[in-house]
């Protein structure tokens, strides 16, 4: 029995020691009542140091919050325009041909009227005739040499003139020219202009743009169309 008894306080012992030396304490739960909050602080609250550097503080603007600008490419810029004037028409029937061939090309021309000279042909004659009598001989002569278009140019005083005809084309000029040189005399072959009211359309085109005038000629006439700068428009 005594036995018994000292093996039961050994084991209780023995269950003491294990508990205090090798057992891991177990937590107990607890609730925080007493957590410190954080108050709000007015700014009439703050420092005087902290206040005047809250003060300093700028907002940006508006503007400055919008999206950044997108990395596209720039758009080239388109290239400059110029004026040009296409001209002389004689008629108006022969500058609205021109009008609606440029019109269908893509362009607005615009027509204008101007007062100017215009080219009527090549002129073979023979100037510096020092007589009328003189003159006279030659016209015979020449028409009797199939020249039958040839005639004395009236208002002569100091010399006399014999045209023998305006001619669109320089080779029927030229040939005429040697016609005469045959029969002993030395024709000329100048430009023949006229005063009249001439027809011009202005177009505006890019700077490298060229526009073939041959396209704007009246079939069956002869034109000497030019391009030219626009003239400046008045204030």
């Amino acid at each position: 029995m005594r036995r018994l008894f000292l093996i039961l306080v050994l084991t209780n012992l023995g269950f003491a020691a294990w508990s205090n030396w090798y057992a891991v304490p177990q937590q107990r739960a607890s609730v925080v009542t007493d957590v410190p909050t954080q108050g709000i602080t007015l700014v009439s609250e703050l420092e005087p140091a902290a206040r005047e550097a809250l003060e300093t503080l700028v907002l940006p603007a508006p503007d400055q919050l919008a999206a950044p600008a997108s990395n596209d490419v720039a758009a080239e810029p388109l290239p400059a325009q110029r004026c040009v004037s296409i001209g002389p028409f004689q008629e108006l029937a022969q500058a609205s041909a021109a009008q609606a061939t440029l019109r269908a090309a893509g362009f607005t021309p615009r027509q204008r009227l101007v007062e100017g000279d215009v080219w009527v042909g090549y002129w073979v004659h023979l100037p510096n005739i020092a007589t009328r009598e003189e003159a006279g001989q030659i016209l015979s002569r020449l028409r009797e040499n199939r020249l039958p278009d040839a005639y004395i140019v009236p208002g002569g005083e100091d010399s006399q003139t014999v045209s023998l005809g305006v001619f669109s084309e320089i080779s029927r000029a030229g040939a005429v020219r040697e016609q005469v040189r045959r029969l002993g005399y030395d024709a000329t072959v100048a430009d023949r202009s006229r005063r009249a009211t001439l027809y011009w359309l202005d177009v505006s085109t890019g700077p490298d743009n060229a526009i073939d005038l041959e396209l704007l000629q009246t079939p069956g006439r002869i034109n000497r169309l030019e391009q030219r700068p626009c003239a400046p428009t008045e204030p």
